[in-house]
């Protein structure tokens, strides 16, 4: 029903940030609407999840879970003055994040020193991130790039992108 032409896991986060920043009840959507979304988002996603890691190998497969993605989710949705962009599966935070660095913390996100932004992706067990160089106008570039601010407007690459 909100979800059509849905193929990936990448694909599925953007569409459920977008439905969140038009259905949330915290924003002026309904109560109703919002579980009718988050179902059908959890049902989408374990099957996405099984067609991912039975096509990727060993290292590329997930373990996170739908819940585990509409908690952060909605624990962003409370924090004003943010610009939330999605590049692939990891959430890039920016805007007035300095009156929210705890909070922020307290919900997983980790501090880019280099790209000067937070950022949260889940953690697979046994896998380590190295720091790269990668700048974020190169990870926008190979994954996309969606932006959404907590005002709940949709606001596509930032300038300079």
């Amino acid at each position: 029903m909100y979800f059509r032409n849905i193929t990936t896991l990448d694909e599925l986060k953007k569409e459920y940030r977008r439905l969140c920043m038009l259905h949330h009840p915290d924003i002026g959507g309904d109560l109703e609407t919002m579980k009718v979304i988050n179902a059908e988002h959890d049902k989408l996603f374990e099957t996405l999840k099984t067609q991912h890691n039975a096509t990727a190998d060993e290292y590329h497969q997930t373990t996170e879970t739908a819940e585990e993605f509409r908690d952060i989710i909605e624990k962003l949705l409370h924090l004003d003055g943010l610009s939330v962009e999605l590049c692939g599966s990891w959430l890039w935070i920016s805007g007035e994040t300095k009156k929210h660095k705890d909070a922020l913390a307290a919900a997983g996100c980790r501090w880019s020193k280099s790209k000067n932004m937070w950022y949260w992706h889940h953690a697979e067990s046994g896998r380590h991130w190295r720091r790269g160089k990668t700048s974020i106008g190169e990870i926008r570039s190979k994954y996309g790039s969606t932006v959404y601010s907590s005002n709940g407007k949709y606001e596509g690459l930032p300038e300079g992108a």
